[in-house]
């Protein structure tokens, strides 16, 4: 302990990137022994590609960004913010919020360093305090703490104990328990220390610890009894604040520190974030500021808008450098000679009919591909990817766009595993290792005619496993009293205090010294649903939920991208990093990507239900991604223990011919969507921890934008400002497969 250089310990990964993080406190096996942990040198390098790390940099600056912006709103203080309460100094360049992924080191956590810590103690018998103030001191002055017993050295007990509770403040500040406390003197401009009791003088004082809650804790003057309270000031605010003191422009509830359990999740918040991770960048790429127009042009064709109007040179040109030009000579020949056709007797006019087919099909495979990205994009096309450098990264409807065609490539079309399995497979067709033992081929057909149907009733287009799903988990900050921007205190009214965001303590990587940014990589298997667009469209307008109006054949995804980009210029609408727009009651009107968002969102948190119900994974096991402009979202496992095929097996083991799967069986009985709490939830909108919220560190909004109404109807999310329940996207699911049902048995008797 003596030493300078801390020892270290190991503890599984995820463990060392969120519970033993650097800055946390933890005892050892026991209950004993109080530590903090430290920033360790020697993890080795994280395997990130140069995307990967890039991603992750720039969402940690993003982070830092929306981080500041939010705790330094200062509502209801008496004076502005400064930004260095708001985040970590060492991201402030010129006032200015700046991460720079050099001064990163991507690692993979295998151990931790630790010191002991609080260095405050007491006296097991009489409870008087002592502490050491320097580490390395820690051995010589504990041996000396029997010196200050007030019956003498040779009769003190000799017995000490480390208190088990901190002063910590919300500028990430963390101290052991003191009589001392701290004061600005305004007449000096600087901070002073008050050790001795204020009647005898005497600097040494009993820790009195009456049971129930901390606030009756206090200190005692060893010679006169004088009670001193538990007091201590942040140094950090304390230096920022002080002269604001003596002019009544700050509180002293902003700068008092407040006593609190090192066991307790309030003394350290660990802050992080993940992404999916790709092997190719060819749509990602595209997301660069230099990229606009080659942007603009993958979701015009993307989402179906209409092409350019290239005019014949343009397209000739076009096709002899994609080495069509015989094509492009033929159908000119037959586009010419259709007028006089035209004007000859006895031509059948099936023939001209089947002539222009041609044309017509030959163009709209063209526009596909070798005039794609020669599309006109719509105003709200290329305002959404003009602006989208200001959009939070999670919501960016076009960057969702790009990652999901680099998933359809990758993982959805992807082919075949190294093992033999396919990448992904669709739960309508299955695979030998997807279906039950000892089934016939009769059952195997009906039982994917009834997956089928049940796919139908909950309204999917599409239902893949994926066997390979690839996701980065990384933390590189913490926080202490909370895990949100800004904390309130019964002291100091209605008034919003900034909780600062703090970087990991450096570590030596070669000869520079970096913060470590903790990374998980893993691979699960997940599942992909995409919904039928015909049936959303349905539900908005059942809803009366409107939509951007589009040229015909323009999906649906197009619009919701061009609503998100105007949404994004009003306030009172945008996604912020932490949505508080959408947490105030009957305040957002019926607009189609909310809404379209908590659809999919609950569905997610529906299927990460049921799945955990049988798959023996617990709820915090599983993760999600949506892909709004898409209508999909993937549910995955999260873990870093072998995947011993959780989903898989659990796909196999429910499959039966009488219902096809239990998991889709399961979501489409509306007793799966009841909750405990029913009228308390549905006061909420539809929403609570006995139903479909899950622990926050696995869900992508911390259970926000969720809501059952969307599914089965009986209310309306409580952001809406309509009023009206909702129509469930369930029923409407329900009518559009009874309708194809009986057009089938129609055609079938025909």
């Amino acid at each position: 302990m003596s030493t300078m250089k801390p020892p270290t310990m190991q503890r599984s990964r995820g463990q060392l990137a969120t519970a033993y993080a650097p800055h946390s406190l933890f005892t050892f096996e026991g209950g004993s022994g109080a530590c903090m942990a430290l920033s360790a040198s020697g993890n080795r390098t994280a395997d990130l590609s140069t995307l990967t790390k890039r991603i992750i940099g720039e969402q940690i600056q993003e982070y830092f960004e929306a981080w500041a912006t939010r705790a330094g709103r200062g509502l209801n203080l008496r004076h502005p913010v400064p930004l260095a309460l708001a985040v970590d100094g060492r991201v402030l360049s010129d006032d200015v919020v700046r991460v720079r992924v050099g001064d990163l080191a991507f690692q993979v956590p295998e151990n931790v360093g630790y010191v002991p810590f609080p260095l405050a103690f007491t006296c097991t018998r009489c409870g008087l305090h002592r502490e050491c103030k320097q580490l390395d001191r820690l051995s010589g002055e504990a041996a000396r703490f029997r010196q200050a017993c007030p019956t003498g050295a040779k009769s003190c007990a000799d017995d000490w104990q480390q208190i088990d509770v901190v002063l910590t403040h919300w500028s990430g500040e963390i101290e052991g328990l003191t009589p001392n406390y701290r004061h600005w003197v305004a007449a000096s401009g600087d901070i002073r220390e008050i050790g001795r009791c204020a009647s005898c003088e005497m600097d040494r004082f009993y820790l009195r610890r009456p049971p129930g809650a901390l606030a009756g804790w206090h200190f005692e003057c060893v010679q006169c009894r004088t009670v001193r309270p538990i007091l201590q000031r942040d140094t950090r605010t304390l230096e920022l604040l002080g002269p604001l003191i003596a002019q009544n422009q700050a509180l002293i509830a902003e700068i008092n520190m407040e006593p609190v359990s090192y066991r307790a999740s309030a003394a350290y918040y660990p802050h992080g974030d993940r992404l999916l991770v790709f092997d190719e960048d060819r749509y990602l790429s595209l997301l660069g500021t230099a990229q606009t127009a080659q942007l603009e042009g993958f979701l015009a064709t993307t989402y179906g808008y209409p092409p350019t109007r290239l005019d014949d040179a343009e397209k000739g040109r076009l096709l002899r450098a994609a080495g069509r030009g015989d094509q492009w000579d033929n159908h000119v020949r037959i586009r010419d000679m259709i007028p006089m056709l035209e004007a000859t007797p006895n031509i059948p006019q099936e023939y001209l009919n089947a002539q222009r087919e041609e044309l017509s099909r030959r163009e709209e495979e063209w526009n596909a591909s070798v005039f794609a990205g020669h599309q006109q994009a719509t105003p709200g096309i290329a305002r959404a990817c003009r602006e989208r450098q200001g959009y939070v990264r999670r919501f960016d409807p076009v960057r969702m766009a790009a990652e999901h065609a680099t998933l359809v490539d990758e993982k959805l079309r992807g082919g075949q595993m190294s093992d033999g399995k396919e990448v992904s497979v669709d739960v309508t067709i299955l695979d030998d290792f997807l279906i039950p033992d000892g089934l016939t081929q009769p059952e195997i057909d009906r039982m994917r005619s009834e997956v089928s149907r049940r796919c139908g009733l909950l309204g999917l287009a599409e239902m893949r496993l994926i066997r390979d799903i690839k996701v980065c988990e990384y933390s590189f900050a913490y926080t202490r009293t909370s895990a949100s921007p800004t904390v309130t205190r019964d002291k100091a009214g209605n008034a919003e205090m900034p909780v600062r965001l703090r970087l990991f303590d450096r570590v030596q990587v070669g000869d520079a010294a970096r913060h470590p940014v903790l990374c998980l990589l893993q691979s699960n298997e997940g599942f992909y649903l995409r919904l039928d667009e015909a049936a959303v469209l349905d539900w908005l307008a059942t809803n009366g939920i409107p939509t951007t109006a589009a040229l015909a054949n323009v999906r649906l995804g197009g619009r919701l991208i061009e609503e998100f980009a105007a949404m994004d210029s009003d306030p009172s609408l945008r996604f912020s990093r932490f949505l508080d727009e959408y947490r105030r009651e009957h305040a957002i009107p019926r607009l189609a990507y909310p809404y379209i968002y908590t659809l999919l969102h609950t569905m997610a948190h529906h299927l990460i239900g049921v799945s955990a119900s049988m798959s023996g994974l617990d709820l915090g096991s599983f993760g999600e991604h949506i892909f709004v402009p898409d209508l999909a979202f993937l549910v995955y496992r999260r873990g870093m223990t072998m995947d011993l095929g959780n989903l898989s097996s659990m796909w196999r083991d429910r499959g039966d011919p009488p219902y096809g799967n239990e998991v889709l069986d399961r979501m489409v009985n509306p007793i799966s969507l009841r909750c405990g709490s029913e009228s308390v939830c549905n006061h909420r909108g539809g929403a609570c921890p006995d139903c479909i919220l899950i622990p926050e560190s696995a869900c992508i909004t911390r259970n926000e934008l969720l809501s059952r109404s969307t599914l089965i109807g009986r209310g309306a999310p409580r952001w809406d400002a309509a009023g009206p329940s909702l129509t469930g996207y369930y029923e409407i699911a329900a009518r559009h497969a009874n309708a194809r049902a009986a057009e089938h048995t129609a055609a079938g008797s025909t």
